[in-house]
């Protein structure tokens, strides 16, 4: 995870209250190299959040909670970054079109 990885997803979190996840998360990812506690507030503002409603969010600790549990989650399945995709709780390892429509045929093989 990078530096900032935790923050923002706090942000994103903290956006989604507002019904702005998308909006917060597309401002995120276009500079996600040059994250800091301050362009994190300006990508905030720039996504067009109420910046009252997003610092109370951004600290309140039930978000905390919950990316700890996320991250407790993918530690107990072997998540080793994100994106990660499963498949009937296989890891999809070839991300391409023909793999996943080969792993999708052999688990429909599978249930015959």
């Amino acid at each position: 995870m990078h530096k900032f990885a935790e923050k923002a997803s706090l942000a994103a979190l903290a956006g989604a209250r507002q019904n702005k996840y998308q909006e917060i998360t597309r401002a995120l990812m276009s500079d996600f190299q040059n994250l800091s506690d301050e362009s994190i507030k300006k990508q905030a503002e720039t996504a067009g959040l109420d910046m009252t409603k997003f610092n109370a969010a951004y600290n309140d600790p039930a978000l905390k909670k919950q990316i700890d549990e996320d991250k407790q989650l993918g530690m107990s399945i072997n998540v080793r970054g994100v994106p990660a995709m499963f498949l009937n709780g296989r890891v999809v390892k070839d991300r391409s079109i023909q793999g996943l429509s080969n792993m999708i045929d052999e688990e429909l093989k599978k249930g015959k």
